[in-house]
This record gives structure tokens, sequence and C-alpha cells, in this order.
């Protein structure tokens, strides 16, 4: 993919832009991008529905990894009622820091 780090504000802003854009839109790399859109498809929040979305999100972001901005990803998930899904991403860097992201994703 080849995006430098420092043509961002920051991790969070490209976790948000890797999460948020469906997988196979965007012009500059076909395979970039999230397939949550999936989860849309079915329309109900089930009890796999919080796993398939945490998979979903790591894989999502596995180019930062394969990339060097990141050296490990973290996803986890928690039901919040019939149609939410809370998730937490936390991304180390190489240097050892980490960026937090917390988000809500909603089958409506």
């Amino acid at each position: 993919m080849n995006i430098r780090i420092e043509q961002w504000a920051s991790i969070e802003e490209l976790v948000k832009m890797s999460i948020g854009t469906d997988k196979g839109t965007w012009f500059a790399d076909p395979g970039f991008g999230s397939e949550l859109w999936l989860l849309k498809k079915t329309g109900k929040v089930d009890g796999q529905t919080a796993g398939t979305l945490e998979w979903l999100v790591r894989e999502s972001l596995q180019w930062l990894i394969t990339d060097g901005l990141a050296a490990g990803v973290d996803c986890k998930t928690e039901r919040n009622g019939k149609s939410r899904i809370d998730y937490r991403v936390t991304v180390t860097k190489p240097d050892g820091s980490a960026a937090t992201v917390q988000e809500a994703w909603d089958v409506i």
C-alpha cells in the first residue's frame, strides 16, 4: 500500500479510515478497507456478530503491520443492546507506544 504515516494526522485517523471504508471501493487500492458492510446485510446482532466484527476490524487493519506502521493491532468488542456493538482498537506502534480508538457499530 505504501502510505507514509507522515501524510496523516495520526494513527487513529488511519484506523478510522480503514474501518470506515468499504473494501473494494477505494480507487487507489481495491484491497483497502473493511467488510463491515457484510454484517449490515444480515440486519441483526446475534451471539456471533461481535466476534465477526472483531475479526473484520483486525483484518482491515493488518496492512498497518505489513507496512511497518504498527507492531500490533488488538480489537475488543462488546455487544450493547439488540443492534449495537462497541469496539476498542489498540494499535501498538513500532516504538512501543499505543493509540486507542473507541467506536460503536450499529446494524441500523
